[in-house]
């Protein structure tokens, strides 16, 4: 049994992965600035390599060069994969970062992929851009359809899932998902960035890869940008391939922020998500918000139900509400808060809010941004660890300019 496995994530993401003994007696692990290592002889370099490039050789072997891995990426990695009840896990220098060197990784000229939409709009641009480009098949599928009919025979490589969706906090089924993908021996590969781990574990549920901005709640403080996959050992071991080839590795900075940033996790994610709860009952009673959806307002009957009582382990702290007015009106609205900030981000100890009918990529039109459910009224908003009362305060002086 490796170290951990009988402890709850809680208690690995405080020690998981580091030995105070092996670092000077540091309690905290020290940041490994380096970009190069030095071995002890040529056969200890010789072994290290072999490890490093696949080719047998010791699986605990040291460190070559901070491109292909660092010590200040392990505990990371480690703690991410426990929370995720994973095999294996890895980080990269970006959320498109993961994202991309998944893709690249698992996917040839000639295959097909069933993508949920709507999804971030990085991820829908490389679908419907480069790998289009490549010779890929990108097929998009909306919230409550069947996508098995979508598929191509054995063409199908992958299917990618993005829930609760960006933005609207759209629910996909990840059981079925991940029984329509092994039914056609493809990968189902799921965007867990919305809930974080604390709320929703994908391969619990059937899928390979578990994939985050590591950016928003596993960063947590918006202090860095990075990207995380976690699954079995040999999906995570070709994944690592690849991030050496294509240079995707976080720096060693990067690898102890998030360190730190994973002791708290659960601590942030469940103030934010206690926040966001009474922000959304707060929002839905107001009259000049037409619409809100966040997943505690969830129904019998509402769609996405079902799937959350199945899947998620609680809410999140992610709102998407339509104003009811025209984009003037939600250009007043944004101008006229003080505690929550205007900004594209999310996840972070502080509130953010943005407008996604602007904000989005260029490459989606009036047309598509509508029929994915973003209106000119749509605003979404992370809710931070701030006083709740301040941020109600905030949102309700904010709407009295619409």
């Amino acid at each position: 049994m490796r170290h951990g496995e009988d402890q709850h994530p809680d208690t690995t993401s405080v020690g998981l992965g580091y030995e105070a003994a092996e670092h000077l007696g540091s309690l905290k692990l020290p940041i490994y600035e380096t970009s190069t290592f030095v071995f002890e002889s040529a056969e200890e370099g010789k072994r290290f390599f072999e490890q490093a490039y696949g080719e047998g050789g010791d699986s605990d072997a040291g460190y070559i060069y901070s491109r292909l891995d660092s010590p200040n990426l392990r505990p990371a990695e480690a703690r991410l994969a426990r929370w995720e009840e994973a095999e294996e896990g890895l980080l990269f220098g970006s959320g498109m970062g993961a994202i991309t060197t998944v893709l690249l990784t698992f996917l040839r000229p000639g295959d097909q992929v069933l993508y949920s939409n709507p999804v971030y709009g990085g991820t829908a641009a490389l679908m419907r851009g480069l790998l289009t480009e490549f010779g890929v098949e990108c097929i998009p599928f909306s919230e409550g359809v069947d996508p098995s009919g979508l598929v191509d025979g054995e063409r199908l490589a992958m299917v990618y899932v993005e829930t609760p969706a960006n933005p609207t906090n759209a629910l996909f089924d990840i059981q079925a998902s991940a029984e329509l993908a092994h039914a056609h021996g493809a990968r189902l590969v799921v965007d867990n960035t919305f809930l974080s781990p604390v709320w929703q574990r994908p391969i619990t549920h059937g899928a390979d890869l578990s994939l985050h901005s590591a950016t928003k709640y596993l960063g947590g403080h918006s202090d860095l940008t990075a990207g995380a996959v976690c699954g079995g050992s040999d999906d995570i071991a070709a994944l690592g391939h690849t991030r050496y080839e294509i240079g995707t590795t976080p720096s060693p900075s990067t690898g102890w922020l998030l360190t730190r940033s994973l002791e708290t996790l659960r601590l942030r994610v469940e103030r934010q998500t206690e926040n966001a709860t009474r922000i959304a009952e707060f929002l839905d009673a107001h009259s000049k918000v037409a619409r809100v959806r966040h997943l505690s307002l969830l129904q019998p009957g509402d769609p996405g139900h079902d799937i959350y009582k199945r899947q998620c382990l609680g809410p999140g702290a992610m709102i998407s509400f339509e104003i009811d007015g025209e984009e003037p009106d939600v250009f007043r609205f944004l101008d006229a808060m003080s505690v929550v900030r205007l900004a594209t981000s999310l996840g972070g100890t502080e509130s953010l809010a943005s407008h996604p009918w602007t904000m989005a990529p260029p490459t989606l039109g009036a047309e598509q941004k509508l029929s994915i459910g973003v209106t000119p009224g749509l605003v979404r908003l992370s809710v931070g660890i701030e006083n709740v009362s301040d941020l109600i305060r905030d949102l309700d002086r904010a709407l009295t300019a619409v």
